[in-house]
């Protein structure tokens, strides 16, 4: 599932997960992810919206503590599920990669999948004065800044290759059929 997620984004899914297992809570939550990317300094959600300097706030406006320093009474491994924002804020965060034609999901993305829906996290950001153009501007700008590295595969079948996959697939079919018609005459005539 998070084949596409930076490492630093899938750092902040796993600090959400930890947060979650820290509290008495049943499933991950999108105040969670946003708790887990304040732990990233210097990730582009960072330097997007200053996370890591209101990391206090946001726990404030949030309601959720600081993990305790003693965790053995519970088990941190146990199998904790997105809730159904946390899921809606991840295909966002996909959707918001799209739009900057990246195939990689980064941490920013992550940020501006919580910015696009009413969730728990909404009004903690709000109080930092952070809304979805605001981020999308500063994540643009942050971006041609520091451009991602970009491998082949993704050069060759990244986001220009998915916008046109539908219809490479059925010149793909044409071709193959006749091919396949050529080679049927031919065979049958001689």
């Amino acid at each position: 599932m998070f084949e596409r997620y930076t490492e630093q984004a899938r750092r902040a899914i796993f600090y959400a997960r930890y947060e979650a297992s820290c509290q008495p809570a049943k499933e991950i939550t999108t105040a969670h992810i946003l708790i887990g990317l304040t732990r990233d300094t210097g990730s582009r959600a960072d330097r997007v919206g200053s996370l890591t300097e209101h990391t206090a706030r946001l726990r404030t406006e949030l309601a959720i503590p600081c993990p305790p320093k003693n965790t053995q009474g519970r088990d941190l491994m146990s199998d904790m599920r997105l809730n159904h924002n946390s899921k809606l804020a991840l295909a966002y965060a996909a959707q918001e990669a799209g739009l900057d034609d990246s195939y990689w999901i980064d941490t920013d993305h992550l940020l501006r999948g919580l910015l696009r829906f009413p969730n728990e996290a909404t009004a903690a950001l709000s109080s930092i004065s952070l809304d979805l153009a605001t981020a999308q501007t500063l994540s643009r700008r942050n971006r041609a800044e520091f451009p991602e590295k970009k491998t082949l595969y993704v050069r060759l079948f990244g986001a220009p290759f998915r916008a046109h996959r539908p219809a490479l697939l059925k010149l793909l079919a044409v071709v193959v059929v006749l091919f396949l018609g050529a080679f049927l005459i031919h065979s049958l005539i001689y």
